[in-house]
């Protein structure tokens, strides 16, 4: 059966997203872009409106563009001033992280160890018109591997704890793995410091891919900026808007919070007038990472690029074929089914072969043992048996939470 055919023909019926919220998407996305919505009202006047778009962390977007736009009096007051309570109170939690942000910065710099900041406050104060639009919850780092044991040494010194494993341990993961440490302190705005020694860090196999991704480049290409009032290095902006797609596209996110699509927006908005989408697409090619970069910035087109991300754009980043599992994920989130998993597919295309598949999905099934360990907090001398026995009853829920997802959409 031809594929656009059976995607016409399946997707509609199996695919019972409520329509309210497709229509706060659009309303959303309309806002954003200064463009007519003609759907707004009925969108503001939802009684699901505030729920919604705080589950997918847009009720600040919202708020502030509403402000904007001069079109508060369209929500109910109580909505309306549960937006202002909750964008005020995102203002206050931001300076909170912005000034733990500061020390545990200067830290770092004190002891002459080099760091990148990716995502959270970095977007905040550098992609997002306003400070409160996007919510902060961990301080994300990236550091080189080898500097990992000295800045382990560093954020313990000063009351941190490595919370998910110790770093003796982490070095060990298999490339393609998880690459980041959690550390956590009693009492400090963010829920932990997030340090990571390659972009790329996930328990779902990304043996695929992980080879072809230079980190040296990613350092050389680093700029120069200030974040919580303290100078530091960011990604360049090719690599920010190619590391956000590839971050959003995990499987562990698959686009499944409105939040991941307006961070690749506002980027790309941002340094739009400075981007050679030439450029963007060799860089991408570069870093092995040139179809997590034209799929996530076709979901972001799908939502609300349109106008920003042509036609054109997307003939220079093309892969040279997507298969069919990479076009059954974007007709799924072109029908804003954004359920978290179903990026697996993409893995599932990268992995080239039956062996490579088998192997992903065994590894999937069963990641190695300090995997394991890892993302489950548990002591990595935690007998084998438990760790595994852990794994299978994970499996069986999330199974059961699919079964029942699907039953709800034939039988609404």
């Amino acid at each position: 059966m031809n594929f656009k055919i059976f995607c016409s023909f399946f997707l509609p019926p199996l695919l019972s997203y409520p329509a309210m919220y497709a229509t706060i998407d659009h309303a959303l996305f309309s806002l954003i872009n200064h463009q007519p919505a003609p759907c707004l009202q009925e969108a503001l006047s939802s009684p699901e409106l505030f729920s919604y778009l705080e589950i997918n962390g847009v009720a600040g977007v919202m708020f502030y563009h509403l402000q904007k736009a001069g079109l508060q009096h369209l929500v109910s007051p109580d909505v309306y001033e549960a937006l202002k309570d909750r964008f005020h109170s995102q203002i206050r939690k931001n300076m909170e992280c912005s000034a733990t942000a500061t020390i545990v910065f200067r830290l770092l710099q004190k002891a002459g160890i080099p760091f990148i900041v990716l995502k959270g406050i970095a977007l905040s104060e550098h992609v997002y018109p306003h400070f409160a639009m996007r919510t902060t919850s961990d301080l994300d780092i990236l550091i080189r591997k080898d500097d990992l044991l000295r800045a382990d040494l560093v954020l313990t010194q000063a009351g941190y704890q490595a919370w998910d494993s110790t770093p003796q341990q982490a070095l060990l993961n298999p490339p393609g793995y998880l690459a980041s440490l959690e550390y956590h302190k009693p009492g400090i705005s963010f829920a932990y410091a997030h340090l990571h020694w390659h972009l790329v860090n996930t328990s779902t196999p990304a043996t695929a891919f992980i080879k072809k991704v230079d980190m040296e480049r990613v350092w050389e290409k680093s700029v120069i900026a200030k974040v919580a009032a303290t100078e530091v290095r960011l990604l360049c902006p090719e690599h920010l808007i190619i590391y956000l797609c590839e971050h959003a596209l995990r499987v562990g996110h698959s686009f499944d919070r409105l939040i991941l699509i307006c961070d690749i927006l506002n980027a790309v908005k941002t340094y739009e007038a400075n981007l050679d989408w030439n450029i963007v697409a060799a860089e991408a090619k570069a870093l092995g990472l040139l179809n997590f970069a034209y799929l996530g910035l076709k979901v972001v087109q799908s939502y609300g690029g349109k106008e920003l991300l042509s036609d054109d754009i997307f003939m220079r980043l093309a892969p040279p074929a997507l298969s069919r599992t990479e076009r059954l994920f974007l007709a799924l989130q072109e029908n804003h089914y954004r359920i978290r998993g179903s990026s697996y597919l993409i893995y599932m295309a990268l992995s080239r072969g039956p062996l490579n598949k088998g192997h992903l999905v065994l590894r999937t099934l069963f990641p190695p043992r300090p995997i394991l360990a890892q993302r489950g907090r548990f002591k990595l001398r935690a007998p084998i048996n438990i760790l595994y026995l852990q794994r299978i009853r994970e499996i069986g829920s999330h199974l059961l939470r699919i079964f029942q997802y699907l039953h709800r959409m034939i039988y609404p």
